[in-house]
């Protein structure tokens, strides 16, 4: 199946600056949460969401961490929902909390989801021209991270095999082993860094033009899709500048039902956040026929 990483990498990077603005533009719970559950889908298309449940703890506990918080400190507003330790706790602060989680657990979720489609050979297309030295560390950098992850899981698991484990015991152990475990990793970490960098010289790095190089070709998929995020973008912030897709809070709280022209914006949202479920959900839908008709 093909799906969305068979566009060219310019196309699948136009389209996450695109949603990702979209994200932050567009300020309405009804939006938000269909563009929230449009990238799990979208997700689950692409690995049944292996990558996501892997990070979904960090992400809901931040949209919870921010669901709280924002009522606590934000007192402006007119409906007063109820008193916590003397504090009035607003009905305007508590929608925009939600608002606010929404939109980060939207964008960290695209995030998990560029990581699976841009691989490193797209990465490197894409920024190499402008700086090579950049983006080579960019990409270091952030395949540093996943290993990291994979080193400290299995160092922990060793540990807890050796009767060391920072989850059990008193907490000056726990301390003291993660402390060790804490040294293991920048250890390993620095061994690693070694070990690459001895081996780019090994290979002749800078030395000469390179001999592996995958390039990419603009396709007549690839500018109709460009020129319908484009299009679909542009209707978007038109949209935002008209006022639809924003939930106005102060000074008068507005109905968050859709109202007119708004259900046009909000199928032109559904249209641009959801065009890699689009792309990967047909793929499916054939690979299921030709199994059906094998």
């Amino acid at each position: 199946m093909r799906g969305i990483r068979s566009f060219h990498p310019f196309i699948v990077l136009l389209y996450y600056i695109l949603a990702i603005a979209g994200f932050m533009l567009y300020q309405h719970p009804l939006f938000l949460a269909t563009g929230v559950s449009l990238i799990i889908v979208y997700n689950f298309l692409l690995d049944r969401g292996t990558q996501l449940k892997k990070w979904a703890w960090m992400i809901t506990v931040m949209s919870i961490f921010i669901l709280v918080l924002t009522p606590l400190f934000n007192r402006r507003g007119n409906h007063i929902l109820f008193y916590l330790f003397n504090n009035q706790v607003m009905l305007e602060a508590l929608i925009q909390g939600v608002m606010i989680a929404l939109t980060l657990a939207g964008i960290l979720t695209m995030f998990i989801t560029f990581n699976i489609v841009m691989t490193a050979d797209k990465f490197l297309y894409l920024f190499s021209s402008v700086s090579k030295q950049w983006a080579l560390l960019t990409m270091l950098s952030m395949r540093f991270v996943p290993l990291l992850r994979r080193k400290l899981t299995d160092m922990e698991n060793i540990q807890e095999v050796k009767g060391l484990s920072v989850r059990k015991g008193s907490i000056r152990n726990r301390v003291k082993n993660g402390m060790l475990l804490l040294q293991m990793i920048l250890t390993g970490a620095l061994e690693n860094s070694i070990q690459a960098a001895d081996s780019m010289t090994a290979r002749g790095y800078g030395l000469r033009r390179r001999s592996n190089y995958q390039a990419f070709y603009m396709k007549r998929q690839d500018w109709i899709a460009g020129c319908c995020l484009v299009s679909i973008a542009s209707l978007v912030i038109y949209g935002w500048w008209l006022g639809d897709g924003v939930l106005m809070l102060l000074p008068v709280l507005e109905s968050m039902g859709l109202i007119e022209r708004e259900w046009f914006y909000f199928i032109i949202w559904i249209m641009l956040i959801g065009f890699p479920v689009w792309a990967e959900g047909k793929e499916v839908v054939k690979w299921k026929y030709y199994q059906r008709k094998m």
